[in-house]
């Protein structure tokens, strides 16, 4: 995709963007050992896999098109809520990034300033056929995960709310010491959402050994308490440092 934006100002609105979000179990010592001091896993032992595009900058409020695919765990003692019609008010756990990958260059580069997600060039590209979804993320041109859902075009529930999530804010000392900037930066993100029918059948991991995120593949077999698939309205807000760990310990 072709980046015409230089610097992205925050914060930013995406439009009812398609999104395929499934909540997984995983490896409960893998998701404790990839997260950082003062957080813990949440006891459902989830992640939540995000896998979508944005085709147009109408969409956006400053963006260019792009597509998305990231790793977030969730985590203990940071809820947010959500409002659904269908099941009243519900708690929301958060969520800390552990992969992000986006064919937009500005993209990452917006997101790596503003919050220190970590960012990563990938392209997500979705094939529906006949109610049959297949949304995949190839890197260096090679598919590293791959979605296999059935979905239908009877609308659920809307979903409105925030959620929080977070990530790890480092900037290296140029003198190889403690980073310069060592942060846990919150983003508490608005949406609203209408969820269509969707069942999971498969989720495969196909990352090279050295990359390090195969490791966060499903456990078998495939469990996925939560799957959300419709379109979303969100804002990319601008961060906020929940905590220092030079200054707080």
């Amino acid at each position: 995709m072709t980046d015409t934006t230089t610097e992205i100002p925050a914060p930013q609105i995406i439009k009812n963007t398609q999104m395929l979000i499934v909540g997984y179990e995983a490896d409960p010592d893998v998701l404790s050992a990839a997260l950082p001091p003062g957080l813990e896993p949440h006891p459902n032992n989830l992640i939540q896999m995000n896998m979508y595009r944005v085709p147009s900058a109408d969409q956006t409020s400053h963006l260019d098109p792009y597509s998305l695919t990231y790793l977030t765990v969730e985590i203990e003692g940071h809820d947010s809520r959500a409002l659904s019609n269908a099941n009243g008010e519900l708690p929301v756990p958060g969520r800390f990034w552990v992969g992000y990958w986006n064919d937009s260059r500005a993209m990452r580069e917006y997101n790596r300033e503003i919050g220190g997600l970590p960012v990563r060039a990938g392209s997500c590209s979705w094939k529906e056929d006949d109610g049959h979804l297949t949304s995949t993320l190839s890197v260096d041109g090679d598919p590293v995960i791959e979605t296999e859902a059935t979905v239908g075009e009877t609308q659920i529930d809307t979903l409105t709310g925030h959620l929080n999530y977070y990530s790890h804010k480092q900037v290296p000392d140029p003198t190889g010491d403690r980073p310069d900037i060592d942060e846990l930066v919150e983003f508490p993100i608005p949406f609203t959402s209408e969820l269509y029918e969707a069942d999971v059948e498969d989720i495969t991991f196909s990352f090279p050994d050295d990359a390090g995120f195969q490791e966060f593949a499903p456990i078998e077999p495939l469990s996925t308490p939560s799957v959300l698939y419709g379109t979303v309205t969100f804002t990319y807000p601008q961060g906020r440092v929940f905590k220092n760990y030079h200054t707080d310990g």
